[in-house]
């Protein structure tokens, strides 16, 4: 799971995006940051992994101020999942970016 992964969570207000860069540490311990469109970055705040599912809790501050639970399935290149906010659960869906190698 290690690198940068670009997402997108379809809210109700709209598409918000976001980078995610991790790494992993061994089979159940990772650690990294996520970037919010013009937010600064922030540490994962209680990452638990388990196989090829990533959860965390991150805060959001625009459009409103909130805790949300992001839980993450990775396959291969491609990551999906949800964030959960209040009762409402968003859609997250993603891709590994591509190393400066490539």
């Amino acid at each position: 799971m290690t690198g940068t992964w670009q997402l997108s969570i379809a809210t109700p207000v709209g598409d918000r995006r976001f980078e995610l860069d991790l790494v992993q540490h061994g089979p159940d311990q990772i650690s990294g940051v996520s970037r919010y469109e013009q937010e600064e970055a922030q540490e994962l705040t209680e990452p638990q992994l388990s196989g090829n599912k990533l959860t965390w809790k991150t805060a959001i501050t625009q459009p409103i101020k909130v805790t949300a639970t992001m839980e993450l399935t990775f396959d291969g290149d491609s990551v999906s999942g949800t964030a959960k906010a209040g009762i409402f659960p968003a859609k997250i869906v993603g891709q590994r970016a591509p190393s400066a190698a490539e």
